[in-house]
């Protein structure tokens, strides 16, 4: 599970999401899980949502994609 307490540039987070090889888990506050690549509505939910201070989960069914949103955010952050 990685949390993130920004989301820098959502329109590339989001194209990460289109084109992982997995599905994309948003944790919700209340313990229910949105699969982010089949749900357009907690889609649409996650475009509008800023992260709160203890930030968003996410979790994912492939490993590598893992790495491929650790990674966006190293670079991101440094744009």
């Amino acid at each position: 599970m990685l949390k993130f307490i920004l989301i820098p540039n959502k329109e590339k987070f989001l194209q990460l999401i289109s084109k992982s090889s997995g599905k994309i888990y948003l944790h919700l506050p209340d313990g229910s899980i949105c699969d982010l690549k089949d749900d357009q509505t907690a889609l649409q939910m996650l475009k509008l949502m800023k992260p709160a201070s203890d930030g968003l989960c996410f979790s994912f069914s492939d490993p590598s994609d893992s790495v491929i949103f650790m990674r966006y955010m190293m670079e991101t952050v440094y744009d």
